[in-house]
């Protein structure tokens, strides 16, 4: 099973719970991923020193990411920083040439996928799949950007035979949701796991029986409270990017291997039903 605390995913477990940390911890967080290859040779004292904290502070960092300790942490970091994974982001600059852009770009997503499947926790991916394969209905939800991969996902999970809707309007998703029942699947998709809409209709789809996964960025969110089954996903997005399409490319791919995933376990049914969908829009090919 993968987990974060694997080598090579430490910078990344940080980002996932910056979202979690107090004020103080945050600070901490910031000082290590902007100077990892410092950190690894200084004890907690120098961190605490650094960052203008305590060393408590750097202790409860350690431990809200799920480490025994500053040195436990500290092992793992190390090992991090030997991967070949760089961990810069190229941000895209005026005057940047169409060539270079493209580069940029398609670098940044092809990181944003390799971090994604470093993120994806393999125990959590079976139980989602297993969830959805036996599902009588499977409702999406998200808003916004989110809502856009919402619509995607109904779209794939329809076409092998699953009763499934993504509905735009969070009124009619609210009155879906008080519908679900438990032998439902309820899937909320949020990047910051902190939107208003998707987590309240969630809310009322648990109060109806269904099961809730989550497709989210933030280990330690009010949608993963939620959630029987959280998968995490990568997003690097700044608040002028709300609908960063890196973080867009980073949930589809998720939504993809799920539904590979049930479409595996379905087997000849899945089959079928392919066969059945694809020719009833054969016809409207010209």
């Amino acid at each position: 099973m993968k987990t974060l605390h694997e080598a090579g995913n430490t910078l990344l477990s940080i980002r996932s719970y910056l979202n979690a940390m107090t004020k103080t911890e945050t600070v901490v967080a910031q000082y290590v991923l902007e100077h990892p290859e410092k950190v690894i040779y200084q004890s907690v004292t120098d961190v605490a020193e650094q960052a203008d904290v305590g060393e408590t502070t750097v202790l409860r960092f350690c431990r809200k990411l799920g480490f025994k300790g500053f040195q436990d942490f500290k092992l793992l970091l190390a090992q991090d920083l030997v991967q070949p994974v760089t961990h810069t982001h190229e941000e895209v600059k005026s005057g940047d040439a169409p060539s270079v852009l493209a580069h940029k770009i398609i670098a940044t997503h092809s990181r944003i996928l390799e971090e994604t499947g470093q993120l994806l926790d393999g125990h959590k991916l079976s139980q989602a799949i297993e969830l959805m394969a036996l599902a009588e209905s499977i409702q999406f939800y998200g808003v916004g950007s989110s809502g856009l991969t919402a619509l995607q996902a109904a779209h794939a999970f329809t076409r092998i035979g699953k009763r499934c809707d993504a509905r735009q309007d969070t009124h009619f998703q609210a009155m879906a949701a008080s519908l679900l029942s438990s032998n439902d699947v309820a899937v909320g998709i949020s990047v910051s796991g902190s939107t208003k809409d998707t987590i309240e209709n969630l809310r009322l789809a648990k109060e109806a029986g269904a099961k809730i996964l989550c497709i989210t960025h933030n280990a330690r969110s009010p949608i993963t409270k939620l959630a029987d089954v959280e998968l995490l996903m990568a997003a690097r997005e700044n608040p002028l990017q709300g609908s960063s399409m890196a973080a867009k490319i980073s949930q589809l791919t998720v939504i993809d291997i799920l539904y590979a995933g049930v479409s595996l376990q379905m087997g000849d049914a899945a089959r079928k039903y392919q066969e059945r969908t694809a020719k009833a829009v054969s016809e409207k090919l010209y």
